[in-house]
């Protein structure tokens, strides 16, 4: 799904023609991931963007593995960007050339100098940048913060309910905690190691997974059940523990598939899955809305390293092997 199709040499440019570019990717099925030289793309009816930065997801290694599909090469790594318009569709009237504009870019991928979006693709959406959102910042906030807002969103998190994030200082994790800090919710939050992080982005309650059963111990604090829990990081036999923890009537919410409906149910605990393709927010006014969040001070993006596209290899193995917190992103 993530692939990048042939490129070829573009008509008409904002700047200087370049003929070939550089992307982080591989040409066959099996390769190590490199730094390649390509054709520019040349569209005849998507955007075109110059990227400045790539923002990294944890989707990204699991294409270096095999462990998402693609039947093109050569396949470019990478979802998330920020740039600047070089082409605009013919039918496009919001957005022009020179803009400065972030979103998805799920089919040509993000690790490139330049990449190209279809208009009105569905879940790569193209948006412009806020005055007072860095490049950078943009970069680190379409896919984790589309699927944290919706995951939020379907929980129905409001104020004076007590709500589970697990992972609170990951990608997807972090930017929930402080929306749902935001909308007055008592979040507690789960770690692998210091707590401080989730704590200043609004957790009430954190608990280091490396030193207790964080289940026990929301059990202990909470006997008579919480409303919520988003799960970004379990797989499907360990989700079924936040039945031990939820109230009868409680939600909960996987970003991986991971949460078996009908078992919850029959517990009385609603359960869904969210994904990029049902999540409402993965789109142009789900991204806008992101956009204006950060700007306004709600949610900020914790930019936890910055390298440049020939270091991409080394930094998707320290966010395989949990050595990040927050999101990284690639200078291109």
């Amino acid at each position: 799904m993530f692939a990048a199709a042939q490129l070829h040499l573009p008509r008409e440019r904002n700047s200087e023609c370049v003929r070939e570019l550089l992307a982080f990717g591989v040409r066959s099925f099996g390769e190590t991931p490199a730094v390649l030289e390509l054709p520019v793309p040349s569209p005849d009816d998507a955007f075109l963007v110059r990227v400045k930065f790539a923002g990294v997801n944890p989707i990204d290694y699991k294409a270096i593995g095999g462990l998402v599909a693609t039947s093109i090469y050569p396949h470019i790594l990478g979802i998330d960007f920020s740039g600047v318009l070089e082409l605009v569709p013919h039918m496009e009237r919001d957005l022009h050339v020179g803009d400065r504009v972030f979103g998805e870019a799920r089919t040509h991928g993000s690790y490139a100098e330049y990449t190209e979006v279809e208009m009105g693709a569905a879940a790569e959406p193209v948006v412009s940048i806020p005055d007072g959102v860095s490049d950078d910042q943009a970069a680190a906030l379409p896919a984790s913060g589309a699927a944290a807002l919706g995951s939020l969103e379907l929980l129905g998190v409001r104020a004076g309910q007590r709500v589970l994030v697990l992972g609170g200082a990951g990608a997807v994790g972090g930017y929930a905690v402080q929306m749902a800090h935001a909308r007055g919710a008592h979040v507690i939050a789960t770690v692998r190691g210091d707590p401080d992080d989730a704590f200043r982005l609004g957790a009430d309650e954190v608990y280091d997974s490396k030193t207790l059963d964080p289940v026990e111990a929301v059990q202990v604090a909470h006997p008579d059940g919480i409303d919520a829990i988003l799960d970004p990081i379990s797989d499907p036999g360990a989700i079924r523990r936040g039945a031990e923890i939820l109230r009868i009537g409680g939600n909960i919410v996987s970003t991986l598939g991971a949460a078996d409906e009908s078992w919850f149910a029959e517990r009385h605990i609603r359960a869904q899955n969210i994904t990029a393709l049902t999540n409402p927010f993965n789109s142009a006014k789900g991204l806008s809305e992101l956009a204006r969040m950060l700007a306004d001070g709600v949610i900020t993006a914790r930019i936890s390293a910055s390298v440049d596209l020939k270091a991409a290899g080394d930094l998707l193995e320290r966010l395989r092997t949990g050595g990040l917190h927050g999101k990284a992103v690639i200078r291109v």
